[in-house]
């Protein structure tokens, strides 16, 4: 059973994290409309403000004026607070009121303490506050948050634990005063002290009966937040406490609070959670609000979080940089590796195309050898049929001057069949066909010799028995006893042609023949 609840639980917590996550988005979305609506508010302080200041020319009894202009100002500006409460102390002294001059002193301590100015505030309240039952309850809160202020500045020296005590004593005092019917006076005092004695479960639930005061202002409630996400803060219930500072921050909005920590927290909040972009607005926005309230101690305390969080936003740009360099890096290798595969493909594609064109010169070759194969073939054909008519002729002769006992005319048939002029009619086809598939075959040649040594052909003959040699050489006939034999050569006449005409040409004779073989 417990490791089913154990699996219910694991399951169910990523979804709690993101409905807390969630819950803090709608949060801060809340708080940024207030922002954009701060505008609003102060127009309506400062609407009070004039109101105020009108009255105050026509009043003849300006203290009470006074007092609601600090009260307008006490936690709205810091240098104008003080200064009307300077002007409370001289109309009650003009009045010589010790009650008014009590309250006038009080409200300068409270502008001294949120100014940080420890010292001034101590000297005033520790005279207000004894004997301690005739001080007032808001005399006994002021002096007790002085008192913890100094307990906080000490840090973790006895003179620290001192000021707690005192503080602790004079909030005691305060609570001896009401009952938990008073609710906010009784309560909040009494999560304070359980706050700064460690007993944060308790003093949450004060603070939240505190909360639950009907009579309570809004600057009250900022305060009652801000301290409830403090104690969170404490028990590390990080999401409470930034919900219930994000309520304190719309709660100082919409009072027109610039006195205030809220803000702050927040950002030092988001700053843990790695939030930095919006820590980063944040925390402008509250050294914003304590320049603007002119207390030193707040910018202080706020521009010791600034360069931390600047120093993650400079770290954090850095990095972005160093991405941006490197995608930029990564961008110029793949443009280099694809002008390469460009440049690989445009020479594939012209490697392609000159295989093309070798395929097209050697198909062209084949035509011209298949032309030249059917050329040879025709030629050696007709001149093999007029061989054999020749000779059937001669035969048919024969034969009949035999049959018919004319041995004269036999004499006669030996001269009609002159071998030389079979010859000279075969060399004379040979030579046609020659000229039919390679009509520049002469010049061409000549071109291979040298100027005195090019070969002239007679009218009468189309190729001298040179050209002949070299004709059937430029056929793919290339032995010397078959070239004899066709051209009804010798083979040393063969030799000695071939010889001779090579001595006669410039070049060796590899480029002779190579030269040979390239005449179209």
């Amino acid at each position: 059973m417990k490791k089913v609840l154990i699996s219910l639980c694991l399951a169910a917590m990523p979804g709690m994290l993101y409905s807390a996550n969630n819950q803090s988005r709608q949060r801060l979305h809340d708080l940024d409309v207030a922002l954009q609506n701060r505008a609003t508010y102060d127009a309506q302080k400062q609407e009070r403000i004039d109101s105020l200041k009108r009255l105050l020319y026509l009043s003849d009894l300006p203290y009470s004026l006074y007092h609601e202009l600090y009260e307008e100002y006490r936690s709205y500006n810091y240098d104008t607070a003080l200064i009307y409460t300077h002007f409370m102390q001289a109309e009650a002294e003009r009045l010589q009121d010790e009650a008014l001059s009590r309250e006038a002193d009080l409200c300068c301590s409270f502008v001294f303490l949120s100014g940080g100015l420890f010292h001034e505030a101590h000297l005033i309240l520790s005279r207000l506050c004894d004997p301690i039952k005739s001080a007032s309850d808001e005399c006994l809160m002021t002096y007790a948050r002085l008192l913890y202020d100094m307990c906080d500045y000490a840090g973790a020296t006895p003179t620290a634990d001192k000021y707690n005590k005192e503080g602790n004593y004079y909030l005691s005092e305060l609570v001896a005063r009401h009952t938990p019917a008073d609710s906010a006076l009784y309560w909040y005092p009494l999560s304070v002290i359980d706050l700064r004695n460690g007993n944060f479960e308790q003093g949450i639930a004060r603070l939240e009966a505190a909360m639950h005061d009907s009579k309570i202002s809004t600057h009250d409630k900022a305060v009652y937040a801000s301290s409830l996400a403090y104690l969170h803060r404490k028990k590390s219930n990080t999401d409470e406490a930034l919900k219930y500072y994000i309520d304190a921050a719309i709660y100082d909005i919409e009072s027109s609070t610039y006195e205030t920590v809220a803000m702050r927290m927040i950002a030092e909040i988001l700053f843990e959670q790695g939030e930095i972009s919006l820590a980063d607005k944040y925390i402008h926005i509250a050294l914003d609000d304590a320049q603007k309230y002119h207390a030193r101690h707040r910018q202080v305390s706020v521009s010791q979080l600034l360069p931390i969080i600047n120093q993650h936003n400079i770290a954090k740009q850095h990095r972005r940089i160093i991405i941006t360099y490197i995608l930029l890096l990564v961008t110029i290798i793949l443009f280099v590796l694809s002008i390469t595969g460009l440049l690989l493909l445009l020479h594939r594609n012209i490697t392609i195309k000159e295989s093309q064109q070798t395929i097209d010169n050697i198909n062209q070759n084949l035509v011209i050898a298949n032309k030249v194969k059917e050329e040879l073939i025709g030629s050696y054909m007709t001149n093999n049929s007029q061989y054999l008519s020749a000779v059937e002729h001669y035969q048919q002769e024969i034969k009949n001057a035999v049959i018919k006992r004319q041995y004269n005319e036999l004499m006669s048939i030996p001269k009609n069949a002159d071998a030389r002029l079979q010859r000279e009619r075969l060399n004379r086809g040979f030579d046609e066909m020659i000229m039919r598939l390679f009509p520049n075959f002469v010049e061409k040649f000549n071109l291979l010799l040298k100027p005195d040594s090019q070969i002239e052909t007679k009218s009468e003959e189309l190729l001298t028995p040179a050209l002949r040699i070299f004709a059937l050489i430029r056929l793919g006939i290339v032995h010397n006893e078959v070239i004899a034999e066709i051209l009804n050569y010798s083979v040393n006449t063969v030799y000695s042609y071939k010889t001779r005409t090579i001595s006669s040409s410039p070049l060796s004779a590899d480029e002779f023949y190579t030269a040979l073989m390239q005449i179209s």
